[in-house]
């Protein structure tokens, strides 16, 4: 294979990338050529925080430029009707008791997308010039297709265009040309690992696996260097969180607890949706499911749902962060996993 013409690392915040990006940094790895943050807009205060310290402290003096992507506010853009976003939940058939977990397209459409859309761009591809936006005929407004199969023709901002009337597309990148994306997988991980976002410009390397990095280690590390606290990457109303993590929010950072409460209620019904749709793992309101419970012992089971707490997951959550590589799949990877 020919020599990438970039390193990219795919910033997302949290303790392994934050690794990354210092391991370049300081010589250990070979310097990155740019680091770049999807931006979803609905990260914890804690997370945009990190970023702005780790810009001032580690990306500047280096001279590696973050850029942060987004494609809008996925908090915004999943209770707008003209936009239809989707975000994963837990659902329940009111008249069945039925429940599942609605699909997951946000990490695609809110991560993976805008990072690849920037390594064409800082691999040379051209932007075309607006032109009319072909589903609203340029006016920047139109009736939403899944509002016309309700027979609803309600017009409303045009969700392709954001509005504008206006598209302009990014190419692909010179022939040959392609960028090494550095994804911060760590060895307990390996689970997580595939190849699923390369293209034919963008490869994927894992430097902290070439290191025989964990997690464990990646907190040392950080630790070592005075990074103390680093929050997990995830949204605010990510319905993989455990128990912990929303008591966490309740108790030390209300500003988003109050967000998380309000989404849950809102994004409770959809038009033309049989089911119910919850934020926590027991089908309840959030500012109402049981997220004290910690152990088993302490409570009684009295619905078919509270079943569920038996499992050490409904008070951990996920253990891993949201990568545009692998979304949180609201499954632990064991040790014995990641060796196996």
């Amino acid at each position: 294979m020919s020599t990438p013409k970039l390193r990219i690392l795919s910033l997302g915040a949290g303790v392994q990338s934050t690794t990354l990006l210092m391991l370049s940094a300081d010589g250990t790895l070979p310097k990155v050529d740019a680091a770049v943050f999807a931006d979803t807009g609905w990260e914890p205060a804690a997370v945009y925080e990190h970023l702005d310290r780790l810009e001032a402290e580690v990306a500047g003096p280096a001279r590696i430029p973050v850029y942060r992507v987004s494609v809008g506010s996925i908090q915004q853009d999943v209770l707008d009707p003209d936009k239809q976003r989707s975000l994963p939940a837990h659902t329940r058939d009111p008249e069945t008791g039925e429940h599942g977990m609605l699909n997951r397209r946000c990490t695609q459409t809110y991560k993976l997308t805008p990072i690849l859309r920037q390594a064409r761009l800082l691999l040379g591809a051209s932007t075309s010039d607006p032109a009319p936006c072909r589903y609203c005929e340029g006016s920047g407004e139109r009736v939403a297709p899944w509002r016309a199969k309700r027979d609803d023709r309600t017009p409303g901002p045009c969700s392709v265009c954001n509005a504008t009337g206006t598209l302009s597309r990014v190419g692909q990148p010179p022939k040959g040309v392609w960028a090494e994306q550095w994804i911060g997988f760590s060895t307990d991980e390996i689970g997580r690992v595939s190849d699923r976002g390369d293209t034919r410009y963008s490869k994927s390397r894992h430097p902290l696996l070439e290191l025989g990095m964990s997690r464990t280690q990646c907190d040392a590390y950080l630790k070592h260097r005075g990074w103390t606290s680093v929050e997990k990457s995830a949204c605010i109303g990510c319905p993989f969180h455990g128990n912990a993590e929303w008591r966490r929010m309740r108790d030390k950072d209300p500003e988003s607890w109050q967000q998380a409460v309000a989404f849950d209620k809102a994004y409770r019904r959809g038009p033309g949706m049989r089911h119910e749709r919850f934020l926590h793992i027991s089908r309840k309101p959030l500012d109402e499911a049981p997220i004290d419970r910690v152990r088993p012992s302490e409570w009684q089971q009295d619905t078919v749902f509270d079943a569920v707490y038996d499992a050490e997951l409904a008070e951990q959550g996920d253990p891993d962060g949201c990568s545009p590589w692998a979304c949180r799949s609201g499954q632990p990877v064991t040790e014995s996993e990641a060796v196996a």
